[in-house]
């Protein structure tokens, strides 16, 4: 009896030209879709290249970074065509600011990536998640709306039912039949799409551990789909017409894609208010000039209170430390150990200032999230993003190598020069090897693993949102007045 009624599935959504149209589909815009990223990945894996070939090429010593700044760059993701994600707003390079002192380098954000074309912004770009979680998606609603209003309404469910037939096993031959067709139809697109990218010799498998990640985002696409195969079927079910089936999986489909999604944001923002980054910038700036004041008094105070320093005139204390009068040198030592104090202070208030905020918006963010997460949609969208390595966890991995940078420079440079007071006068030193090597930090990507862990409650979000569907439009068909 299953065979006969899968059978008869296949055929109807064949003939009535649905698995021809999602063919199509997917025949045209997959395709389309791998060849405009893989185009895009490729201008920007060149500007990437090129950023590092040149800065190489002006940054040989560490004295060209001492004078002319340093900075170390993001490369884009090779996955960038599964999931877009953040990477359009993650900075592709972190800089030095300003000249790198005794008291340590500032290392910021500088996005130096050319802008895109203005409609990319408008529209967003057309990745894997993009078409699945919108594209067909819809199809799916295509697929799902009269397949059990609309039987009933062509007086063809009736029939059926007239026969002595399980329901459980009409409701599973229409699931297995559809989820077939739009799982074939997906395939065909995936495998047409890798087949032309191969043709036009952008493969976007050259780069190594690029092909588990897509895989893993191929099968999480089919759940998804399956998933929302099933949310059609159990609105169909819950429906009198077909119309009003669509309707209602219009309905839902823009309150769990659109609204939802979106308005977690703002709803965090309003239940947990942080502070803006400007205010914490200016919060360091204070820091910071509130340590430069407290350190030169401290300097004076020592200058004040060191016997025999105090009472030499400047040519005198030049004299006798070219001489390496002990008392100098003892003085100057005094100095540099009064100097490493406060700049330990005031990278330690830096960092907690910046941890403070960083656990805000971490806060903030994971609240937005769990709410997003009442949509299936976004947890698909979460879990392709980490799989392409344009997601939160990419970002955080991109502001550890900032804070690394960060510890490089200092500890090669800053830690290397110093700054010493004789009343009025200050003058410096410096002990940095004018050969060494430019200090050089790379920024190493997430391991798979990693990601996994990070969009694990999504993963199993999305299974249990597709079983709650299953079972909801089963139990629904077995409750459904055919009549």
């Amino acid at each position: 009896m299953f065979k006969v009624l899968f059978k008869k599935e296949l055929l109807e959504n064949v003939q009535n030209f649905r698995f021809l149209l999602a063919l199509v589909l997917c025949l045209i815009v997959i395709p389309l879709g791998f060849v405009v990223s893989q185009n895009d990945y490729a201008d920007r894996r060149q500007l990437y290249d090129d950023a590092i070939r040149n800065y190489d090429l002006a940054h040989k010593t560490a004295i060209d970074i001492m004078l002319n700044g340093g900075a170390t760059f993001r490369p884009p993701s090779a996955l960038g065509f599964v999931s877009s994600g953040v990477e359009s707003v993650l900075p592709s390079g972190a800089e030095t600011v300003g000249f790198i002192s005794q008291a340590g380098a500032t290392v910021q954000f500088n996005n130096t990536r050319r802008p895109d074309n203005p409609f990319t912004g408008f529209f967003g770009r057309l990745d894997l998640a993009f078409i699945v979680s919108t594209l067909l998606s819809v199809l799916v609603m295509i697929f799902t709306f009269n397949a059990i209003a609309g039987e009933k309404e062509r007086r063809t469910l009736a029939q059926i039912m007239a026969n002595p037939v399980p329901r459980p096993t009409l409701v599973t031959a229409k699931m297995a039949a559809g989820s077939l067709l739009l799982a074939a139809a997906f395939l065909a697109g995936i495998l047409a799409g890798i087949l032309l990218t191969v043709v036009l010799g952008i493969d976007p498998f050259r780069e190594a551990g690029t092909a588990a990640p897509f895989s893993i985002a191929v099968g999480v696409s089919l759940l998804f789909l399956m998933a929302f195969y099933n949310f059609g079927l159990l609105v169909s079910s819950r429906s009198r017409s077909a119309v009003s089936a669509m309707v209602g999986l219009l309905s839902f489909w823009v309150a769990l894609a659109m609204i939802l999604p979106k308005s977690s944001v703002v709803a965090a923002k309003l239940l947990m208010p942080i502070r803006s980054q400007q205010v914490v910038d200016l919060e360091k700036g204070r820091a910071r000039l509130q340590n430069d004041t407290d350190q030169g008094a401290a300097l004076q105070k020592l200058f004040q209170s060191t016997p025999g320093i105090k009472d030499m005139s400047m040519d005198e204390y030049f004299k006798a430390r070219r001489a390496q009068n002990p008392a100098v040198d003892a003085f100057e030592k005094a100095e540099e150990q009064l100097q490493d104090e406060f700049t330990a202070r005031l990278n330690t208030n830096l960092d907690k200032i910046d941890a403070d905020f960083e656990r805000q918006k971490g806060r903030q963010a994971a609240l937005a999230r769990n709410i997003a997460r009442l949509s299936p949609v976004s947890c698909f969208i979460h879990v392709m993003a980490e799989l392409a390595g344009t997601g939160f966890v990419e970002e955080a991995a991109w502001r550890q190598t900032r804070a690394n940078f960060k510890q490089l420079l200092d500890r090669e440079i800053a830690s290397k020069q110093r700054m010493y007071v004789f009343g009025q006068l200050s003058y410096g030193g410096l002990n940095i090897d004018r050969q060494a090597p430019a200090p050089k930090i790379a920024s190493a990507p997430v391991p798979l693993e990693k990601r996994l862990a990070a969009v694990w409650v999504d993963l199993v979000l999305l299974a249990i949102y597709g079983l709650l569907f299953f079972t909801g439009a089963y139990v629904s068909f077995l409750r459904y007045d055919v009549r």
